[in-house]
């Protein structure tokens, strides 16, 4: 970290536990009696680096010391079950492996202290993003559609050339109504405003996108509170598939080591830029991370594989896994309604959302998940998941979950509309699909 102070002089400090390290600078030469060698800095370094390796054993030992044997697990498994049995639930739970963790140590979605500001702001520039994406998109079709129009009128003239005799008036009428089809349905596209080939209806009883083939494997966070870069890569890789239908497997390591970025922010009734860093371990926010792949790349796993702790930021590498535009489903980031995140699900791909796990969540192994648990707001959250499907004959949303295929339905669970706030957060980020 370098300091400027009145006078010129740079401070470089460098910090090593609770040791502070000052090397003072007047214009390019060092203040004092002499300058330190290069073998010092190094030192220093050397010396930070085993401070961060011993905290890192110490994290390691106290998770340890608090995973919950099999008795302990099982005594609450029993608990959940006489809970789920009096108040008449609809989902079953079972021994995981997660149940042997704290909930703090395996959620991690933390709410912007500003998110107020930062979700107004960024929804406002993300539809800005995402109506000059799609008039691209409308423009590029347009120009495809004329191309196509010109090859049409070529072979139509061949033919000309070649068929004897006059069409009917029914053949003639045959053909305009087909025509009209073809706009009709370009018309639906347009009215739902998305680029999506084939989208699915907010009218639809159920829809998933599992069962178009266009969501990824589930995949496994650990110990470590980064389920907000999980979701990120989830919704991102889901977006290749629908756009591209090109199948990628993103490093979330890479999301959980480098995301930062400059969010706008309204203060003063004006766009301000802050810096922000997504998170770490011990729990982050999608939406720097979303904002950082917009002007930066994302890696792909077999570059930067998963380590289940935090690291040195890597190079994503050459290729380029950006997004387009991003925003919140609500202009406050707040619980939209059904119909809403129906829409959005429909006009954009899958959600990154946030609910609020408890120990039976924990457990969940399948059915529908309608605890209802006590929350003191709509903030009161802390994982984040990503929203694929819904299904209103259940009642509820089809979640992805970043806990592995050992937890719930193979790595899946219906959460009961509106249970557990579920839907907080709700985030939506596109990628150019031209």
């Amino acid at each position: 970290m370098t300091r400027i102070f009145a006078d010129g002089r740079r401070a470089i400090i460098v910090l090593i536990g609770t040791v502070v390290l000052t090397f003072t600078l007047s214009d390019s030469t060092w203040s004092g009696s002499a300058a330190p060698a290069s073998s010092d800095i190094l030192l220093a370094q050397k010396s930070l680096q085993n401070t961060r390796d011993e905290m890192q054993k110490q994290l390691k030992e106290q998770k340890e010391k608090n995973v919950r044997s099999v008795k302990e697990m099982k005594e609450m498994l029993a608990g959940l079950r006489t809970m789920i049995k009096e108040k008449n639930m609809s989902f079953v739970v079972e021994l995981n492996e997660m149940m042997k963790y704290q909930i703090a140590e395996i959620t991690g979605a933390q709410v912007p202290r500003n998110i107020d500001k930062e979700a107004k702001a960024q929804s406002d520039m993300g539809e800005r993003l995402w109506q000059e994406f799609l008039k691209k998109y409308r423009d590029n079709q347009e120009k495809k559609k004329r191309e196509s129009g010109q090859d049409r009128e070529k072979r139509n003239e061949y033919y000309e050339d070649i068929i004897q005799g006059d069409k009917t008036k029914d053949e003639d009428t045959e053909i305009y109504s087909y025509k009209e089809e073809d706009k009709s349905e370009e018309e639906k596209k347009d009215d739902h405003q998305t680029d999506i080939e084939n989208a699915p209806s907010p009218d639809s009883t159920a829809f998933s996108w599992v069962s178009r083939g266009n969501v990824t494997p589930v995949k496994y966070q650990g110990v470590c509170g980064s389920c907000w870069a999980f979701t990120s890569a989830a919704v991102v890789e889901s977006n290749y598939l629908i756009r591209k239908n090109v199948t990628l497997d993103l490093s979330e390591q890479h999301l959980l080591d480098c995301a930062e970025a400059q969010q706008p922010v309204y203060r003063g009734g004006q766009i301000v830029y802050i810096k922000s860093d997504a998170g770490s371990c011990m729990g982050g926010w999608y939406g720097p991370v979303y904002e950082y792949l917009r002007t930066k790349s994302a890696a792909l796993e077999s570059r930067i594989p998963y380590q289940y702790r935090e690291s040195t930021c890597r190079s994503a590498g050459i290729d380029q896994y950006k997004i387009a535009a991003w925003g919140y489903v609500k202009p406050d980031a707040g619980i939209p309604t059904v119909r809403e995140m129906k829409e959005a699900l429909c006009k954009y791909g899958p959600i990154s959302a946030c609910v609020k796990a408890t120990p039976a969540f924990q457990a969940y192994k399948s059915g529908i998940f309608d605890e209802f648990a006590d929350c003191s707001g709509e903030r009161d959250i802390n994982h984040a998941i990503t929203i694929v499907g819904w299904d209103d004959n259940k009642e509820a949303y089809l979640v992805k979950n970043s806990w592995g295929t050992q937890w719930g339905d193979k790595g899946y669970a219906w959460i009961k509309y509106g249970c557990n706030n579920i839907g907080y957060g709700a985030a939506w980020a596109v990628i150019s699909g031209l």
